[in-house]
């Protein structure tokens, strides 16, 4: 990189950091302002309502300041967003982790009583014909909202700031870097959402923890993404992760009990015992950054070129 692109790719950072940032928080404290919550009602409609305020708070924010910094300020150069399929034994492996992360973080939590909680979302009793046909509709719009959050987030945090934050700042720094800033990116969500049920000093606490875990999970969510050379495997496996461990719930400030330990230290415990084997065996030549992209002819790319056409970059620019 010449200096005026290190300029640019500094910039880049910052803006997509701001932009994603002050994006989220303020859908988060417009929320909590209006006293916009989550009643307790039917599973079904608790289910979505939750995941919708999920998906508004924290799911175009960062695909739309992605395209922004990348059309305007980063440099236009061939940057490889890792937007292309993968093999399916990444995404397997993508969805298995994290049911195993969120059953083996709830397994410790019930065993030791570490930050187990007490469970805020009760079953309803069973449900008549109507009713489960609510639920499963509940649980369908749920899945694609989930779905499309996922994918948004993973184009911004995994797809352009992890290989961006690997080139400015060394593999291993960025690598670090990027998981904690996307923690950042959620620590005042969780203030706001947990704010005023309990002790101020909770809400930052919780905040803060949420850091950690992001720091944690940053760096198997991005090791995923540059072993597959794909953003799909994580999309998987964070919403797989956010299903199972019942985040749109954990970021509205209701407490699901063991169910969500995935996101406290039993999690912690689970994610530091993976990230330590990985760093001992043979995948921690994966951590490396990121070759400029191609863009391959087959009809699997197209996602990639409606990408560079949002660009709008220069032919000479884009990628070929």
């Amino acid at each position: 990189m010449s200096q005026e692109q290190r300029d640019r790719a500094s910039a880049g950072l910052a803006l997509f950091v701001v932009l994603s940032f002050l994006g989220s928080w303020f859908v988060a404290a417009a929320l909590r302002v209006v006293g916009l919550t989550v009643a307790p009602a039917a599973l079904g409609t608790r289910l979505f309502t939750t995941t919708l305020l999920y998906a508004l708070t924290m799911g175009v924010q960062p695909v739309v300041a992605t395209w922004i910094v990348r059309r305007w300020v980063d440099p236009p150069d061939h940057l490889d967003l890792a937007l292309r399929p993968s093999r399916w034994v990444f995404s397997i492996a993508g969805a298995a982790g994290a049911v195993a992360l969120a059953l083996s973080a709830a397994a410790l939590a019930s065993l030791s009583g570490l930050g187990a909680g007490n469970a805020d979302v009760e079953l309803a009793p069973a449900p008549s014909a109507s009713g489960l046909f609510v639920l499963v509709m509940a649980f369908l719009a749920t899945t694609t909202l989930v779905w499309l959050q996922a994918f948004a987030e993973e184009v911004g945090w995994r797809g352009y700031f992890l290989p961006r934050a690997m080139e400015r700042f060394g593999r291993w720094e960025g690598l670090i870097l990027h998981g904690t800033v996307w923690g950042l990116w959620y620590a005042p969500v969780l203030f706001f959402a947990s704010y005023g049920q309990g002790e101020p000093f909770s809400s930052v606490g919780r905040s803060l923890g949420f850091v950690v875990t992001c720091a944690l999970l940053g760096m198997l969510f991005g090791w995923l993404r540059l072993a597959s050379k794909s953003i799909v495997p994580v999309v998987l496996a964070n919403m797989t992760l956010t299903l199972a461990a019942g985040l749109p719930y954990v970021v509205h400030g209701i407490d699901t009990g063991a169910r969500s330990a995935a996101f406290g230290p039993p999690g912690w415990i689970v994610s530091l015992l993976l990230i330590a084997g990985l760093s001992l065996s043979k995948w921690r030549t994966f951590v490396q950054i990121p070759a400029r992209a191609a863009l391959p002819a087959s009809p699997s790319a197209l996602i990639v070129r409606v990408w560079v056409e949002l660009e709008r970059r220069p032919p000479s620019d884009r990628l070929h």
